[in-house]
């Protein structure tokens, strides 16, 4: 490294700190070094700092851009110490659209790969309007080029991801005739017609459901859908979405989002009626699956439990404490049992069923009761608990029948008939009995609707046992009838 390039060195380390006092050496490197091509590193990287300093931007640009065309650098093979590629990235962050007609020039003549796809890629970075059909007038006219034309071909898939993008790639025909490049075109656009839309890639949902509604506009542009109230109404579900999704309620937004999806598939579905509304299937296939992945990246909606059934549903007034067993669907480890509207401590056991801890002063007074299971959130349906001073129709004991043991022991098999069309509770008490003692002998207390054949057994000594329920009584004995 000889003097001049280690006061360049320095000259860059005060500019670092705003000092451009050796800005002198910069220019006596480039005098002596641009006719022969070779550039040090560090000048690229004072040029590039000096295009934000306003007495220097001129001059830094046009140092810039001499390097950037000299024949040196331009005939030298892509690699570390080819500076091109990384001054186009420098003048594009600088001046964007201004140098789109460089970019341009690079793309059609450049005789380097790497410059060639990097304008493509400059190019979409500034938003240039005339891309889309740029490239493919390119790829019709382009002799074989087995790194760039691949390259071109992605662009162009990735245009199938607006529907901007499909309508230019659908309609646009450039002058030049090549019809096997236009039909692999007409295939692959034919291919992806049914398929799910390809993911636009943007920060947040918030700019998503902008940009969902920027391709309704597009959609309408294109006829793709109609008509005007139907496209206000769908930005407005959107506008809506995105109001819920700012103020933190992402399943209100949900809500929305889900509202916009199925109007437009319900619309596509039956576009072929006299309504004025149509989507299309381009259309649909914009909005449908965009909403989708939305819709996929948002909180799910609780799921509403869903009771199908209480067991016991209805008690005699005072009969203490019980465990109610509550049949449904949707529940989960946060659900609560509500009775009368006060919780009650509940269990989960599984998504179909819990059991809730009913206290003895919830049916100390008849009456009707309304149960509901909560998760928070959502409330389920309600049902009702009946307490009652006289069941509305009888539970009657029922012996099936006795067998001898062989050991000077019987047992004896009973079951139920309950008349009423819910689940009844009877306590082991004077109610629910057995004689002589003990009055529990594992009896049911729980008498679910219609006739149940032996639901327990009691092994006893051959005389009578009489089953008392709700004052009706089923005796047992060694005479009974035996058990086949």
């Amino acid at each position: 490294m000889d003097k001049l390039e280690l006061k360049v060195d320095a000259t860059e380390i005060l500019i670092n700190l705003q000092d451009y006092s050796t800005i002198n050496y910069l220019w006596q490197i480039l005098e002596r070094d641009k006719p022969g091509g070779k550039i040090e590193p560090t000048v690229i990287s004072i040029l590039s700092k000096l295009l934000y300093v306003p007495q220097y931007e001129s001059r830094a640009k046009q140092e810039l851009l001499d390097i950037y065309n000299s024949s040196y650098y331009r005939n030298m093979e892509d690699g570390l110490f080819n500076f091109r590629p990384q001054i186009l990235g420098i003048l594009v962050k600088k001046y964007g659209m201004e140098i789109k007609d460089i970019l341009l020039e690079s793309f059609f003549n450049d005789p380097s790969v790497s410059i060639r796809v990097s304008s493509i890629d400059y190019l979409r970075e500034i938003n240039y309007p005339g891309l889309d059909t740029l490239l493919i007038y390119k790829l019709y006219s382009q002799t074989s080029d087995t790194v760039v034309n691949p390259i071109i071909g992605l662009n162009i898939t990735s245009m199938l991801n607006t529907p901007k993008g499909w309508y230019t790639l659908t309609t646009y025909k450039p002058p030049i005739v090549n019809s096997r490049v236009e039909d692999s075109i007409k295939r692959y656009i034919e291919s992806r017609k049914h398929t799910e839309a390809k993911r636009i890639y943007l920060e947040s949902l918030s700019q998503y459901l902008d940009t969902v509604k920027t391709f309704i506009n597009d959609l309408q542009s294109y006829q793709w859908l109609g008509d005007e109230q139907f496209k206000n109404e769908l930005q407005s579900i959107l506008q809506s979405a995105k109001s819920n999704l700012q103020n933190g309620d992402s399943l209100a937004c949900r809500v929305q989002v889900k509202a916009f999806r199925d109007l437009v598939d319900n619309v596509y579905k039956d576009s072929l009626n006299t309504d004025p509304r149509f989507v299309t299937i381009e259309g649909w296939k914009f909005l449908f699956w965009n909403a989708q992945y939305i819709l996929d990246r948002l909180p799910q909606l609780p799921v509403n439990a869903d009771i199908e059934e209480i067991n016991p549903a209805m008690s005699l007034v005072n009969t203490g404490a019980f465990t109610m067993e509550v049949k449904g669907t949707g529940f989960s480890a946060n659900s609560v049992l509500y009775f009368n509207g006060n919780a009650r401590t509940t269990t989960y056991v599984a998504d179909t069923l819990l059991t809730a801890e009913i206290l003895g002063t919830d049916v100390s007074v008849a009456g009707n009761y309304p149960v509901w299971v909560s998760s928070g959130t959502t409330n389920s349906d309600t049902v009702i608990y009946k307490v009652v001073n006289t069941l509305p129709q009888p539970v009657r004991p029922v012996l099936e029948c006795v067998r001898n043991n062989g050991d000077g022991t019987y047992t004896a098999y009973f079951g139920y008939k309950n008349d009423n069309t819910v689940s009844v509770y009877i306590p082991v008490g004077s109610k629910n009995k057995f004689t002589p003692t003990p009055q529990d002998r594992g009896q049911t207390r729980v008498f679910l609707p219609g006739r149940h054949n032996r639901v327990f057994t009691v092994s006893f000594n051959g005389s009578n046992l009489v089953w008392t329920l709700n004052g009706r009584t089923s005796t047992a004995s060694s005479n009974s009838a035996p058990c086949n």
